[in-house]
């Protein structure tokens, strides 16, 4: 079973300070060596005998070290600052679009456009590397500028069960907060290999030098001295293999079991597993940039044994396979091509349809009444995980999507359009004040397909709004910064139309910002600094108002609900009491929930059961408040699947945007 998200968060900080001791423990190393090799040159030399402890000059050497190997460090993360498309690039991957008419990468947009929607993240860009074995990688600061990669082996040699196997396996590093540590290793490796880069320049400058025959002595202390800084940067980058494998084998195991819980399909990565070993190439990548990001692969991206088994940056191949088939007997396939049916791309199972009968209810949890705070909490244990059901409501949704409105989301000409179309108020007065003030800020051909859009998301079901955000957000992503800037005020002025933040739009415009801001309007993400549940219970009482207000519009169910969102949050009796409706703002809501972005996962935890308590305090769940604590959970980093209302009359599922519900801003 895979571990508990927040308890994954947890880990994956604990991770970063162990890396840091890693680092250190090189350096004062490399430090060591370095001072060790200028008193063998005798850098302090003369008539009398050189002595071994000379703090001026260790402090000098300790000072260069930390120069070169931090400044390399802080260069190389400061390059891979906009997240997971430049690790994808750095890797030589490229974009696939989503008009791509390969069916190979088509198969591969659907297996991870699906695993993103039952998530509960916004659809990550798909790189394919084009490398001949069978690999992949998961890349990012988080879910909201993660990539995914896969390699063109994979690609030419997985059936369709198998490559979803890979993928649930590399989300399973994106919902569990690894790939920022991935990243930050990057950095920290590069630091530590670059005296390596400083000794072929040391060689290659002594070369130089022979070439215009200057003094022969200063030559060959110069190629001595590139020699033994070549040398130490060999260290460097054994202690860069022994750190990527101290601190990734075993998230490799955890991986691996979440991606059979996610499918509950162990064949699938299993198979891909078995394939590897029985295929020439493996899981080998032959870019030179695999050196700095072994780590981040699915599978060893080095060849070789002995030693450099020893340093692997994942576990035995065998005994990975052995953990999800303990039955193997080690023996590999023979790996042949796959071709790609068209049932594989349309996958039109009946089982992909989960019954939605009686009362609503969230995927994996009992379709019986059962005590609220038992239900939230076993909510809050489906944050950052994926089940079989949940993968197949993504799966209805994505199929229940018209043609149009597909096509759009994966059109860089259209998506833009398409997030207007989703703004554009039904009621015909406001609608034609937001047009004509679209008309006049947008290009005339966004325009215009907004017109086209208009009329098909208008038919849209509700529980189909946000997930069509989420197809359409790679494509977004491409936008140029002159049109995210222009994009970003349309927005804003299709919202602030009617002087009422409804809260779709709201939760719309926070998934907007939060996934293209880490892009476009890049700022450094604050470290936790709240771990006092007591000192944060204000922030939760103003998220909780806003959410029973919502969900129980009279006062004495929306109090009751308030009440069970609190003792869920406390553990107990509480001393809050409900704002007054008028009082409660969308303003004051979204600062509060800033303020609790900034605690550590145990209480994020608790906050996100005292919201879905507060939630199925009626036992029912509406789409607004499945939409409430979609934002909710988007702005805590906490990526909860989607959950799944039932179809009932009235206002609260008729597709007018919240507007009953519209708030202060």
């Amino acid at each position: 079973m895979a571990t508990d998200f927040f308890q994954q968060q947890d880990s994956a900080r604990r991770k970063t300070v162990q890396l840091v001791v890693y680092f250190v423990l090189a350096i004062v190393i490399l430090i060591s060596l370095v001072y060790a090799l200028l008193l063998g040159f005798g850098v302090h030399g003369g008539v009398e005998p050189v002595s071994w402890w000379q703090p001026e000059l260790l402090l000098l050497v300790a000072a260069g070290v930390i120069v070169v190997v931090g400044g390399a460090s802080v260069f190389k993360v400061a390059q891979l600052a906009s997240g997971g498309q430049a690790v994808a690039l750095m890797m030589g991957g490229r974009e696939v679009p989503g008009t791509t008419a390969d069916a190979r990468e088509k198969r591969l947009l659907n297996v991870v456009e699906e695993m993103a929607l039952a998530a509960g993240v916004p659809v990550p860009p798909v790189y394919v590397l084009e490398e001949p074995g069978i690999n992949a990688f998961a890349a990012g600061y988080a879910p909201g500028d993660a990539v995914v990669a896969v390699s063109r082996g994979a690609l030419d040699y997985l059936n369709r069960d198998e490559l979803q196997g890979v993928v649930a396996h590399e989300f399973s590093h994106i919902l569990n907060g690894d790939m920022r540590l991935n990243i930050r290793l990057i950095g920290l490796i590069f630091g530590i290999m670059v005296l390596s880069i400083i000794g072929r320049i040391l060689l290659h400058a002594s070369a130089g030098r022979a070439s215009r025959r200057e003094d022969p002595r200063a030559r060959i202390a110069l190629v001595v001295l590139g020699l033994a800084v070549f040398v130490l940067g060999l260290v460097g980058a054994f202690f860069g293999r022994l750190i990527m494998a101290a601190v990734s084998r075993q998230r490799e195991y955890l991986a691996d079991a979440s991606a059979v819980q996610f499918t509950r399909n162990p064949d699938g990565i299993g198979g891909a597993l078995k394939k590897i070993g029985g295929l020439a190439e493996g899981s080998r990548v032959n870019t030179p940039q695999a050196a700095e990001a072994g780590h981040m692969f699915f599978a060893n991206a080095f060849a070789g044994g002995g030693l450099a088994g020893l340093l692997a940056t994942h576990p035995p191949l065998v005994e990975r396979i052995r953990r999800i088939d303990p039955q193997f007997d080690g023996r590999f396939p023979e790996v042949r091509p796959v071709g790609v049916e068209r049932e594989e791309l349309e996958d039109p199972r009946p089982s992909r349809v989960p019954p939605f009968a009686g009362m609503p209810r969230i995927p994996g949890l009992p379709q019986v009444p059962v005590p609220v705070l038992g239900l939230a909490d076993e909510a809050a244990s489906r944050v950052g995980h994926v089940n079989p059901e949940e993968i197949s409501y993504a799966q209805a949704l994505h199929d229940g999507m018209p043609d149009v409105l597909r096509v759009a989301a994966q059109e860089p000409f259209s998506a833009r359009a398409l997030v207007y179309a989703l703004l554009v108020d039904p009621r015909a007065d406001l609608r034609d004040l937001q047009l004509a003030r679209l008309k006049a800020g947008a290009e005339p051909q966004d325009f215009a397909e907004t017109l086209r859009l208009a009329g098909p998301v208008q038919g849209l079901p509700d529980t189909h709004r946000l997930p069509l955000l989420d197809l359409a957000m790679p494509v977004l992503r491409q936008m140029s910064p002159r049109q995210h800037k222009v994009f970003r005020a349309q927005v804003e002025m299709l919202i602030i139309a009617d002087q009422r933040l409804s809260l779709f739009e709201y939760t719309l415009r926070c998934v907007l910002h939060r996934h293209l801001d880490a892009q476009f309007l890049p700022k450094r993400q604050a470290h936790p600094v709240h771990n006092s549940p007591q000192k944060l219970a204000q922030p939760v009482a103003t998220v909780l108002a806003l959410m029973a207000w919502e969900g129980q519009p009279q006062p004495d169910t929306a109090v009751r609900a308030f009440d069970t969102g609190m003792r869920a949050y406390i553990g107990g009796d509480h001393t809050h009491c409900l704002r007054p409706r008028e009082e409660c703002s969308l303003a004051e809501f979204d600062t509060a929930l800033q303020t609790l972005n900034r605690s550590v996962p145990a209480i994020k935890r608790r906050v996100v059961i005292a919201c879905t308590a507060c939630i199925l305090a009626n036992q029912q769940v509406t789409v607004r408040e499945a939409e409430l604590l979609r934002a909710i959970c988007d702005t805590l980093d906490c990526p909860l699947p989607p959950l799944v209302v039932a179809e009932v009359e009235g206002p609260e599922t008729a597709p007018k945007r919240g507007l009953e519900s519209g708030l202060r801003m």
